[in-house]
């Protein structure tokens, strides 16, 4: 039987302490070594995350998880955790690293100004060619190895690793060190300034976006928000990777500085007299998040809120469909779940929800919430007091906001749910409150970088 770590007595930020401990007081050594580097501090911090995912997976998994990893195709440990917990989830598959052409790197490197990786705001139709391009041209940049800067980091990672880790294992571990980490610099024909527009964590998805770090140019990256769940709870060191990977960041509305969400479009407007209860379920989420989204997983993980939903919608025998995370479905729902008007995994959720639609999400982080904002779909939020704690004081505002007007609720509030859905479903021409119109339009609409 595969071993997971048991949550209940661990402190996920003791386990990130721990880490922090033990790689800090090799931070200088490592500038120092990366010296010549344009991007070492990138290239340190990146990494800081790699080691930090090493020793989370020897804490969730034990040597069996650490040492699956170290021989599968995975570059990433938070896409190997899927398919280590259950080989049902299409999430769980391997990025490969794409090898460009040497040919390519020779011709494009006299004209890269600015690349475009995942993640960017494509506005224009150059935008898309031009992240086309960046693909090819990142893909192209040559690794070629520095065994002396290899030999140092060994010795490093030697010290980092040798009280939680055997010297077997970390033989291992060697060998999986991605290629960026002992690679020489790739020079290009001028020193000026690259920009870098995406999300930064197709930098840690290991899938060699992170060549760009190699360059002899400094990068200027400006990060995006590329899903739901950013700054809205205290502790999530995903993220802080992310942003201390970029010089600029921008969330979606929940963030120091944001910018309007790119990724929904507006609903057409189709008169609708139907008013349909959809429940938007959370995604699965392996143990392994325990450690770097500690309050994304406590929240995934909590079947107390997902009870209390389905008890709420039986109280009166409301109709209702459940729409399932289409990559990573969720098991903590088996039993409560309906498809009343039969649209559940039929396609993507955003192109099933009508503007008429009551949606009721148990997960503050959802993705769809953003698309519910935009579209002034009605939505309600559940969730444990305990999430409530682990907020950040910009969603404690917004929660608030929604249970000031019956949309935000906890999980120990009998007949609450039912009681608002009930009022919404029997009032015709429902308006979105003033204030919720104006909070939206100021924190998500009118928010620029």
């Amino acid at each position: 039987m595969k071993k997971k770590l048991k949550i209940t007595n661990q402190s996920p930020s003791e386990i990130f302490s721990q880490h922090a401990k033990k790689f800090l007081p090799f931070k200088e050594e490592l500038l120092t070594l990366y010296s010549d580097y344009p991007n070492k501090q990138k290239i340190v911090t990146l990494l800081d995350y790699w080691i930090f995912n090493i020793l989370a997976l020897k804490e969730t998994y034990g040597e069996d998880g650490l040492i699956s990893f170290c021989d599968s195709d995975f570059n990433n440990a938070q896409r190997f955790s899927f398919l280590y917990e259950t080989s049902n989830q299409e999430i769980g598959f391997p990025l490969h690293q794409g090898e460009g052409k040497k040919i390519i790197f020779f011709t494009l490197k006299f004209f890269i100004k600015m690349l475009f990786i995942p993640g960017a705001r494509l506005k224009w139709f150059g935008a898309k060619i031009l992240n086309k391009i960046s693909i090819y041209f990142i893909q192209s940049i040559p690794a070629n190895v520095n065994y002396y800067i290899q030999d140092e980091v060994f010795q490093i990672i030697d010290k980092i690793l040798s009280e939680n880790i055997s010297l077997g294992e970390i033989k291992k571990v060697k060998m999986k060190l991605p290629k960026v980490f002992y690679s020489n610099i790739a020079k290009l024909p001028y020193k000026s300034q690259i920009l870098v527009d995406g999300s930064c964590a197709s930098f840690l998805e290991f899938s060699g976006i992170e060549k760009l770090f190699l360059l002899d140019n400094t990068l200027k990256i400006k990060g995006f928000q590329h899903g739901g769940g950013y700054d809205i709870f205290k502790i999530d060191y995903f993220a802080d990777y992310e942003k201390r990977l970029s010089d600029e960041f921008y969330g979606w509305g929940f963030s120091k500085h944001n910018i309007h969400q790119p990724k929904f479009q507006k609903l057409k407007t189709i008169k609708s007299d139907e008013k349909r209860i959809l429940w938007i379920e959370d995604s699965f989420l392996p143990t392994f998040y325990f450690t770097s989204m500690p309050y994304h997983y406590y929240q995934s993980i909590n079947v107390s809120t997902k009870f209390y939903i389905y008890t709420e919608l039986k109280k009166e025998l409301l109709n209702y469909s459940s729409l399932y995370h289409p990559r990573s479905k969720s098991s903590l729902y088996e039993g409560l779940r309906e498809d009343y008007y039969l649209i559940s995994g039929s396609d993507a959720s955003e192109k099933l929800i009508r503007q008429s639609d009551i949606l009721i999400f148990d997960n503050a982080g959802a993705t769809l919430l953003h698309f519910a904002i935009e579209n002034n779909i009605i939505f309600y939020l559940v969730i444990s007091r305990g999430d409530f704690t682990r907020f950040t004081c910009k969603h404690r505002e917004f929660f608030n906001l929604l249970r000031k007007y019956g949309f935000g609720l906890y999980n120990d509030e009998d007949s609450n749910l039912v009681t608002s859905v009930l009022k919404i479903m029997e009032t015709n021409n429902y308006y979105t409150p003033l204030e919720m119109v104006s909070f939206y339009k100021q924190n998500f609409f009118d928010c620029k970088p």
